[in-house]
């Protein structure tokens, strides 16, 4: 709490009912541990006043649950200060990559001290325990039937107390902590090994068939289906090549940790963008791009096969029952493709989702570039984007290529290269940062430093031999859950959209004419079908995206998010005015105004047309996109 309680925006009144349900949580964790002392107390005769080899058993016991004990909340404490939400079944899957996970740990935190720390707290418990030994040894036997039912039954109510939570009928419940809409007061209310535990049940989310196939015509119809088929599940869209495309390079620039708001062009005072700001001056610019849920692997997901990646508890990329997924890169018929990335792609298993649906892709990763190791993400990002220069300069001119390339080191640690021409580091004020939404000083560089090598980037392929037939996207993986941006709209906070909304810039000076500023709500689904639309090739659409430059343009097209930054998780759809939720069994539905400076009050009272027609359009495509996860195979 006192770590982090500068996040919080609730009241003082909402952080004092916090303590108090956290304190009962507590109550019900101290309680499970010392279960079998209690019980072994109660043994007549043979018990841990008179047996010392229990005793000793039962030291052993409180030992190694107060070593366990206190190392969770050390990770848990690290956990929040990375993702900001407390320990879950999700945070397990950092385990499918430990090395990684501890490297980051290393390079982000002061692990020595912590663990120094965490070692002092177990000594001093240790201490405690042996102590409370002695005190009871040293006692005197308590001998009358009297004193012992006494005892009995004030130590079971405060147990029974202690367990159950409450005086209500009801235990107290994990959702008790979730009674304010501030992330933070919701923190400090839940427990985190009992969090982990009530999570631990939560199985990868399933389709199901007969919703799907409720919402079927109405997907069918969006979507613009050739031959919609209930029976068949039939998504498919055909569009023709188109005849007066010369068939360009097709770059994209995957572009960590970088929400909309962090551009300058949003009114953010910080100049931290000068480069990508520049880009979109000349270029497309989508203002109203959003990513459906946060997680780098699973914008890779999103980006390579047209689906959101809407599983619960692990990304799509790391279910082996979903692994095999159409793609439309394979649409890119005599492409030269290329995967780029600093880093390993035996993260999140990256690697198999690309060699296993789409086979002629190359993966370059840092094992093949001969450039130094910066931190646990791997190379710098302006020694990634020198490698990706050099490899497309290198390329056949007689075919064109399509790339991915992947940073990363917008990213705690926030490592930095000592030896960029024309980079500084910069010293600002907090405060002005905060207001600007920026974390601290470190994470304004990280982003100063990606922006700077976007700029060099393009200085290189400006040069180039394949700078005047390349089409670049430039697009952002999701945001952070920082402080709120002054100069964006209450919403971009409240609701929590900092962490969807990123940038999405086309840049093809070649080709389009710049300044152009696009305000339709698109998503990252789209990405692929507009990449096949401008490579001017044949395809078969079997996604949930749509041809930013080519398709017609719904008369209000959504973005679907899966909402986990927020104090009570949902999904919900982000229109042209207006944000609507709802828990995913289609409860709990609330409306709220996008530019309203109360966006968090619910309206759908006001409003009740445009929350049947929402309501029914979120159910739709968030049952259609778990349905399409596992049928729409490769």
């Amino acid at each position: 709490m006192f770590s982090f309680i500068s996040g919080m925006t609730g009241s003082w009144g909402e952080l004092v009912q916090a303590i108090w349900v956290g304190f009962r949580f507590d109550l019900r964790l101290s309680v499970l541990i010392t279960l079998p002392i209690i019980w072994a107390f109660l043994i007549p005769h043979w018990n841990l006043l008179t047996v010392p080899i229990l005793q000793k058993l039962s030291q052993i016991y409180l030992a190694i649950a107060v070593v366990g004990t206190v190392f969770f909340y050390g990770f848990d404490l690290g956990n929040y200060s990375y993702l900001g939400h407390r320990m879950d079944v999700s945070t397990l899957r950092l385990l499918e990559n430990p090395i990684i996970a501890m490297e980051m740990a290393w390079e982000s935190y002061p692990i020595v001290w912590i663990v120094l720390g965490l070692i002092g707290c177990t000594l001093a418990i240790f201490w405690w325990i042996q102590n409370g030994f002695l005190i009871l040894l040293g006692q005197s036997q308590v001998q009358r039937f009297r004193h012992r039912a006494t005892g009995f039954i004030l130590g079971g109510l405060v147990v029974l107390f202690s367990f159950w939570g409450t005086f209500r009928q009801y235990q107290l419940l994990w959702s008790d902590a979730h009674f304010s809409k501030d992330p933070f007061i919701v923190a400090v209310a839940l427990n985190p090994i009992l969090y982990l535990n009530e999570t631990r049940n939560f199985e990868l989310e399933d389709f199901d068939l007969s919703e799907a196939q409720k919402y079927y015509s109405l997907m069918a119809d969006e979507l613009g289906v050739d031959e919609p088929n209930l029976d068949e599940m039939n998504y498919v869209r055909t569009v023709s090549a188109n005849s007066k495309s010369d068939h360009p390079n097709i770059v994209i620039v995957f572009l960590e940790s970088v929400g909309f708001n962090r551009m300058e062009r949003t009114g953010n005072p910080m100049g931290a963008t000068p480069n990508l700001d520049r880009l979109a001056s000349e270029g497309i610019s989508f203002d109203r791009f959003y990513i459906p849920m946060v997680g780098t692997a699973r914008s890779v997901f999103g980006m390579l096969t047209g689906i959101h990646d809407v599983a619960s508890v692990e990304t799509a990329s790391s279910n082996p029952r979903i692994v095999d997924q159409y793609s439309l890169v394979n649409a890119l018929d005599g492409y030269d493709k290329h995967y780029i990335m600093g880093g390993s792609a035996s993260w999140r298993n990256v690697r198999s989702l690309i060699q296993n649906n789409i086979p002629d892709m190359r993966i370059k990763e840092q094992e093949d570039m001969d450039y130094p190791r910066l931190d646990v993400w791997g190379i710098s990002d302006h020694d990634l984007f020198q490698a990706a220069h050099d490899q497309f300069e290198a390329l056949d001119k007689s075919k064109p290529f399509f790339a991915v390339v992947q940073t990363a080191t917008n990213h705690r640690p926030y490592s930095i290269p000592d030896d960029v021409a024309g980079f500084e580091i910069l010293d600002k004020d907090e405060t002005d940062l905060a207001n600007a939404g920026f974390d601290s000083k470190e994470q304004y560089n990280a982003m100063r430093s990606l922006d700077h090598a976007v700029g060099e980037f393009m200085k290189n392929a400006a040069s180039s031999t394949y700078g005047n037939n390349t089409i670049f996207l430039f697009f952002g993986d999701h945001g952070t859950s920082d402080p709120r941006a002054n100069h964006m709209p209450p919403s971009d906070f409240e609701l929590k959209l900092r962490s969807y909304q990123v940038p999405l810039i086309v840049y093809a000076p070649w080709k389009f004419k710049g300044g152009r500023i696009r305000n339709d709500v698109s998503q990252l689904v789209d990405l692929m079908p507009t990449v096949c639309g401008l490579a001017g090739v044949s395809y078969e659409n079997r996604t949930l995206g749509r041809d930013l430059f080519h398709d017609a343009i719904p008369s209000e097209p959504l973005a679907m998010i899966v909402n986990k930054k927020v104090a009570e998780q949902h999904i919900a759809v982000v229109g042209q005015d207006h944000y609507l939720s709802m828990q995913k069994d289609g409860s709990d539905v609330k409306l709220h105004e996008l530019w309203s400076n109360e966006p968090w009050v619910d309206v759908k009272a006001k409003y009740p047309e445009i929350t049947r027609s929402y309501s029914k359009r979120l159910k739709g495509i968030y049952e259609t996109a778990k349905y399409m996860l596992y049928h729409n195979k490769n």
